[in-house]
């Protein structure tokens, strides 16, 4: 199976702090992990571990962190001959503070790149089995899906803006964060299971050319629905304790679009990239966090798991 990823790629720098952060303090780190970020630059690296042949459409700059990140992706086996490097925009970068198990971002970019999010001199191939967006580029995304008529296609929605929201018209498999679901239906998802319905209910019937929506709910797990019965699916334990949950979301994409890749079948590969983004929040780094393919598979119980 052949998969392309399109969208963005950041430049990490990831601290640890055992205290709050307050406003006027002065802080020091010890540790410090650099590496490529970016939703699907994160889901295109599972993907390669994995041992999926994955290509990659993106823009970075033409600097030092650019060349950083291109070479770091090469060199895990992803295909970067269609990420156009450009000396119009910086690499973005990100400072990601990790505190009490929880997380702040920051992020550094271009204003090109906020006012002109696309890329240039590319050139779609037209063989592809999925396709995975995390909807930087719209427009380019919506071409590649067109250049690609046969190809299923998953969108990463972890964020709300009109790109995104006209994106996941195209798309056959929708997997959102809590926070688009509230956003886009206007409704909160709770702990009450009727109300969950509601929200769930409402964002399907926005979408009604999804084959497959899924909200993920970081630590409480993912809601989805299996022959009309909404399903809210608790996160899996993997006994060790959490400590960083930077990357998590994009390695779950990563693992759902391996997952169907390779015939586990949708309910089975939403439990498959449950259990991928649940063990690497016991590590740091990132994309660094994500398990070996055979951990993975040792949790999926065969009485649990098998191939469609």
């Amino acid at each position: 199976m052949k998969i392309a990823c399109i969208g963005n790629i950041v430049y990490d720098c990831t601290v640890k702090s055992d205290e709050f952060v307050k406003e006027g303090g002065k802080y020091s780190f010890n540790n410090a992990v650099f590496a490529t970020g970016g939703p699907a630059s994160t889901a295109a690296s599972v993907l390669a571990k994995y041992g999926d042949q994955v290509d990659f459409y993106g823009r970075i700059g033409k600097d030092a962190p650019g060349n950083i990140v291109f070479q770091e992706m090469l060199e895990e086996g992803i295909n970067m001959k269609h990420v156009y490097i450009s000396d119009e925009v910086m690499t973005p970068f990100g400072f990601i503070l990790v505190s009490n198990n929880d997380r702040t971002i920051f992020s550094l970019r271009s204003p090109l790149d906020f006012k002109d999010p696309k890329i240039d001199q590319v050139q779609f191939e037209t063989d592809y089995d999925y396709i995975l967006t995390d909807g930087k580029y719209k427009k380019d995304s919506i071409e590649l899906i067109m250049a690609n008529p046969n190809a299923v296609s998953i969108i990463d929605a972890g964020r709300v803006n009109s790109d995104v929201l006209e994106l996941c018209q195209y798309i056959d498999y929708i997997v959102c964060s809590e926070e688009f679901a509230n956003k886009v239906t206007g409704k909160k998802l709770n702990n009450d299971y009727q109300n969950n319905v509601e929200v769930f209910n409402t964002l399907k019937s926005l979408y009604p050319q999804a084959i497959g929506i899924t909200i993920t709910v970081g630590k409480n797990g993912y809601i989805c629905d299996r022959d009309g019965k909404v399903l809210c699916c608790p996160a899996y334990d993997p006994q060790n304790p959490s400590i960083d949950t930077n990357g998590a979301g994009d390695i779950f994409h990563g693992a759902f679009t391996h997952a169907l890749a390779n015939r586990y079948g949708y309910y089975d590969g939403l439990q498959f990239a449950n259990i991928t983004a649940a063990i690497s929040t016991t590590r740091r780094g990132g994309r660094k966090s994500c398990p070996d393919l055979q951990e993975v598979e040792d949790v999926m119980h065969p009485k649990v798991y098998q191939k469609q």
